[in-house]
Order: C-alpha cells, then structure tokens, then sequence
C-alpha cells in the first residue's frame, strides 16, 4: 500500500513507524519503502526513521533508492527545469504511464519483497499528492507504476477535510481509488475541528476511517479493527 499525504508534514513518517510496530506485533512482516526522499540524513529522517522502526534488517540505502539532501520535493532538487519550463501538468490518467526513473526503483522494490517475503510492503510517499518527482514525473506515477494501493494521511484539526477530500477525490478522478484513510494528531493542541474531521471525511467520502492517531501516541488502540483488513484487501 502506498500512504498518499494530503501535505507535506502532516504525519505520514509518523503513522508509517507505527503502522511498522503495530504489524509486528499482530505477527505480519512489513517491509518499509520510500522511493525518494529529500532532507539531511541522519536518525530524524524519514528513512532512518522507517529502518528503526521495522524489525527486517533492511537498511536506509535498500529502503530510499533516491536521496536527495536538500529539503526540496524531489523532483525539483533533481531538476527543477522539467517542472518550471516544462509542458503544463496533464491531470489525466495518461500521465500514469510517464516512466522516468520509476521501472528501475520499482524493481529494487520487487527484488527487496522477493529477499525478504513480507505479507505488507509499505510505501511512504514524498509531501503530499501533487509532488515533482524525478525524471520530471509526479507522485500519481509512482503510485501507478509501483502498482500500490493508496492510502490517504491527513493532519487533525481545522482545514483537514479539505485537505483529505482534496487528496482522494483527486486519486480517485486519476483511476486510483484510495483504500481508507488515516488522521494524524501532529501537534497536540485544543482544537474543536478535531472532534467531527474523522466523520465528515468518512461520510462525504464513502472510505473508511482507518485510525486517528493521537499526538505521541505509544501504543496502537486508536487503529481501527479492520484497518489491516482494509488495507491490504485485494
């Protein structure tokens, strides 16, 4: 499954490490994957973050084919040209089918899932949907061509239904039908949005809420019963 985000840093790092733990302990092998990531290395970045938080022995090379150290979406530190001087965005399917880098880190994710067999392999995107990827691509591709099903991740609180009808009505126009979708608490502050999000997004959007996640959270009771279920249905 791929964790579509409806912005940059509204807790998909975050929700992945758990959802990485909370497999774990149900007894399912989750394979960690990010094709690209953008930012310093070190144990804050969401690579080192998803190694720490699997028990496969991968490493942040094998997991994030793409790095890129500077915090820029990818596709722009790599080369902005293609995105600043290149042909309008055609928000259409046909733009699922441009390759750019994405049949190559797609294999590296075939050849880790053929090393290490895992019954989920979890795939972290970069920002939120509309993001530049390399080769001059856009996150939807890589959706498509790592062949995933999306789920969506949004911030709790006021501005987040927007934000996540924005996010799967968009993947849904694209041919992409999200899964479910998850809220992720970021900031831990009083706000009274935080109490209807979860209900209006799953009503005005037909998809089930699969977890609120609370600011901090340890342990994993606030995941719904079925989410695996939903998640990895075929």
């Amino acid at each position: 499954m791929f964790l579509v985000g409806t912005d940059t840093d509204c807790g998909k790092t975050t929700l992945a490490c758990a959802l990485l733990r909370a497999g774990a302990s149900a007894g399912l092998w989750v394979l960690p994957f990010k094709p690209a990531a953008s930012g310093p290395a070190g144990p804050a970045g969401d690579p080192e973050r998803l190694v720490a938080a699997s028990d496969l022995g991968v490493t942040t090379s094998e997991i994030c084919p793409l790095r890129y150290a500077e915090p820029l979406a990818p596709g722009i530190v790599e080369d902005a040209r293609a995105f600043v001087s290149g042909p309008q965005l055609d928000v259409s399917q046909d733009m699922l089918f441009k390759a750019g880098p994405i049949g190559h880190v797609r294999s590296i994710l075939e050849s880790l899932e053929a090393a290490h067999r895992p019954d989920v392999t979890l795939v972290e995107g970069a920002g939120g949907l509309w993001v530049p990827m390399p080769g001059g691509t856009w996150l939807p591709g890589w959706i498509s061509g790592l062949r995933a099903a999306p789920v969506v991740v949004g911030r709790l609180g006021l501005g987040g239904v927007n934000h996540a009808l924005l996010t799967i009505f968009a993947l849904r126009q694209l041919g992409l039908p999200p899964r479910g979708f998850f809220l992720v608490d970021t900031h831990g502050g009083v706000d009274a949005a935080r109490t209807h999000n979860p209900a209006v997004i799953a009503a005005a959007s037909g998809l089930p809420c699969l977890g609120v996640m609370p600011h901090g959270a340890s342990e994993t009771s606030w995941l719904a019963a079925d989410a695996w279920t939903r998640m990895t249905a075929a």
